[in-house]
């Protein structure tokens, strides 16, 4: 997956996307630090950072920012744009034409239904 998309592939950048790759949901660097301290890994927090930032430019994670925090999330391989609730944090990717009247559309927030109906969302 790193090769494919560009980037040199090292033991850290592994545990990085092995991590993201277990969340439905983004999660910050501090979440993938805290996660890879508890498996016995030790990395540093600023190898964390540097892993994201060099898969968020080669589109293999997309970075949002949330409550003033950037989180990251994997994202498939498709062409998609991403629908964003802002009660509870749901990411969902919606694949489909994503260029409406020459505009390319790649985030939407509103609300989801779990959390109109006041119910947990499924992750």
């Amino acid at each position: 997956m790193l090769a494919e998309a560009g980037i040199r592939t090292t033991e850290h950048r592994l545990m990085v996307l092995e991590v993201l790759a277990r969340h439905s949901q983004p999660v910050s660097a501090q979440q993938i630090h805290a996660e890879l301290h508890e498996q016995g890994t030790q990395i540093g927090l600023t190898t964390v950072y540097r892993a994201l930032t060099s898969m968020a430019a080669a589109e293999l994670v997309h970075a949002f920012v949330r409550a003033e925090e950037t989180v990251y999330r994997l994202c498939g391989p498709a062409e998609h744009h991403h629908l964003i609730c802002r009660a509870c944090g749901l990411v969902i990717e919606r694949v489909e034409e994503d260029v409406m009247a020459g505009f390319r559309v790649e985030e939407v927030y509103g609300t989801c239904a779990a959390c109109v109906s006041g119910r947990q969302p499924e992750a």
